[in-house]
């Protein structure tokens, strides 16, 4: 199942859906994930969750909350050269990322640009990992809402679980 937050996308959409249309992922993952636990089908349905993850804590944070899997299109594609350009839905894009155009998809050199997508594929990886090891965990497998905090207010800290779960 997959779980995506409104807030945004790739740009095809109108500006007031990608700002103000749809519920935020965190608060999507989380309800469905309290579902699933509820009626006991977490170990037979996968959560892929997507919205707005353009790093390795974004991909920690969304699976502490839940998430089997986590969909990065956005981060993806700026590693690839996407400039933002808002044209993704005229078919008009000047990097030639998201277009048919057959003169605009010549800006896409694939030979160039593949080496920066992994990099970032690679340069993620690693850094959840590190991030994993800063929590002590072994395994992605060990997250849990508990692992991760945010400030509350100014005075309080508390972990996801209190945010989210209690």
């Amino acid at each position: 199942m997959s779980v995506d937050g409104g807030e945004g996308g790739t740009g095809s959409a109108p500006l007031e859906f990608t700002n103000y249309i749809g519920t935020p992922l965190i608060e999507g993952l989380v309800f469905i994930n309290k579902q699933l636990l509820k009626h006991n089908l977490k170990n037979q349905i996968k959560i892929i969750a997507s919205g707005k993850a353009v790093d390795a804590f974004d991909v920690v944070k969304y699976l502490a909350l839940g998430a089997d899997a986590v969909g990065m299109a956005r981060s993806f594609m700026l590693s690839l050269g996407c400039i933002q350009a808002r044209e993704c839905n005229l078919d008009t894009c000047p990097v030639g990322v998201a277009t048919q155009d057959e003169d605009l998809v010549k800006a896409l050199v694939v030979e160039k640009k593949n080496v920066r997508v992994k990099n970032y594929h690679s340069k993620t990886v690693v850094a959840i990992k590190e991030i994993i090891a800063a929590l002590g965990l072994h395994s992605i497998s060990e997250l849990a809402p508990n692992h991760i905090f945010r400030r509350r207010k100014d005075e309080e800290v508390v972990s996801l679980d209190e945010v989210y779960y209690n």
